[in-house]
């Protein structure tokens, strides 16, 4: 992804990404389904995971497209859309607080800090474990005693796990497919404005190791600036 590119396009433009990244977890979560009915299911695990990264940079290029302009000239473009934890955790946080119409975080605004914590909790530990069984799924590895890692180890019941939680993430954005989508997130309400107000003041705060607590950090700091 070019990141400059990212940070001059014009709001509409990051819109229609969101809206086709939310295409693509679909996309993903179809294609897992298929692999795993065909006794593909290691494929299928690291898929499934794939399509809740997809919902999580779904929800960062909607967060971009409703930044004012000198915010996101400046915006962590390459955190928000390349760092694996933090779109694990952030999709996670969009499968309980889904994208709808009118605008972009104004459930979570609204949100206990309480409630917030604990999604993102339940979210840390979900992004690493999914950040390693999704590589297992795909590479044969030694761990650190020696074991030799395979695909073929994946079970159908991590599988099955992931897939509910692939489903539950790209469900969520299917205010996405909206055909009036690109317009209300190109034109965002002040709760919109404000989030993402709130999420780039909550990077510039934020450590900039790329793990899943320093991911649900950011997103806890996101919270408490929105409520100050």
């Amino acid at each position: 992804m070019h990141l400059g590119a990212v940070r001059e396009a014009p709001a509409w433009a990051l819109a229609h990404g969101a809206v086709a990244a939310a295409r693509n977890a679909h996309d993903l979560v179809d294609d897992a389904e298929l692999l795993s009915g065909a006794g593909r299911l290691a494929r299928a695990y690291s898929l499934a995971g794939f399509a809740v990264e997809e919902v999580g940079k779904a929800g960062s290029l909607a967060t971009l497209a409703a930044m004012p302009e000198n915010l996101r000239a400046r915006a962590p473009v390459g955190r928000m859309l390349e760092w694996h934890q933090l779109k694990l955790v952030s999709g996670q946080l969009i499968a309980a607080v889904p994208i709808r119409a009118p605008g972009l975080g104004a459930r979570f605004v609204t949100m206990p800090l309480g409630e917030v914590a604990e999604i993102l909790d339940s979210a840390q530990v979900f992004a690493w474990n999914v950040d390693r069984l999704k590589q297992r799924g795909l590479y044969v590895d030694v761990d650190r005693s020696g074991h030799i890692q395979q695909p073929c180890e994946v079970t159908a019941a991590e599988v099955r796990e992931q897939l509910d939680r692939a489903r539950l993430a790209t469900s969520a954005v299917n205010g996405l497919l909206d055909p009036c989508a690109p317009r209300w997130l190109a034109s965002p309400p002040a709760t919109g404005i404000e989030f993402s107000r709130a999420l780039f003041s909550a990077f510039g705060e934020t450590s900039s190791a790329r793990s899943p607590e320093a991911a649900a950090d950011v997103l806890r700091n996101t919270a408490t600036k929105l409520r100050g």
